[in-house]
């Protein structure tokens, strides 16, 4: 990838890669963290898994467009199941969580905004070990720094 100001151009499996778990994440492009735009990542998560615990940001807004399997998202009490070709708009201060349900892996494109978000999500890689459980303690003071709170478990 080129330094910002520069046209980026990437094909199929490229990017920046890190793990969150058992998830994979490729970053696609991002602005400069401390701007006002936005990243863009091709996420893979692991199937029949839950997602983060539920939580609500309250400076960052994110959307997602599933390209394969299916994810459930639950916001605000109520839940749907997205699949291949579905788009999901998660703006701030809504609380949500998200699982990926069915036997096999779902992949979307994330794009969050600003570009500050992917700090968060590229730390949260770092806490979270695809062999066990995460500090939870550290995963909420994590999110604290990036203005969201955690406000209930993983959805089941």
């Amino acid at each position: 990838m080129s330094g910002f100001g520069s046209a980026i151009a990437l094909g199929p499996g490229e990017g920046r890669a890190f793990s969150i778990g058992g998830d994979r994440v490729l970053v696609k492009g991002s602005t400069p963290q401390g701007s006002d735009g936005f990243s863009v990542v091709e996420y893979v998560g692991v199937a029949d898994s839950p997602g983060p615990p539920m939580h609500v940001h309250r400076a960052f807004e994110e959307c997602w467009f599933i390209l394969d399997g299916a994810v459930e998202l639950h916001w605000n009490g109520e839940s749907r199941i997205a699949s291949a070709g579905s788009f999901l708009l998660v703006p701030r201060g809504v609380a949500h969580t998200f699982r990926v349900t069915g036997p096999v892996a779902a992949r979307w494109v994330g794009i969050f905004s600003p570009a500050r978000y992917m700090g968060l999500i590229e730390e949260l890689g770092a806490l979270i070990p695809a062999d066990r459980p995460p500090d939870q303690e550290k995963v909420a003071a994590l999110f604290a720094r990036y203005d969201t709170d955690i406000t209930g478990p993983p959805a089941q």
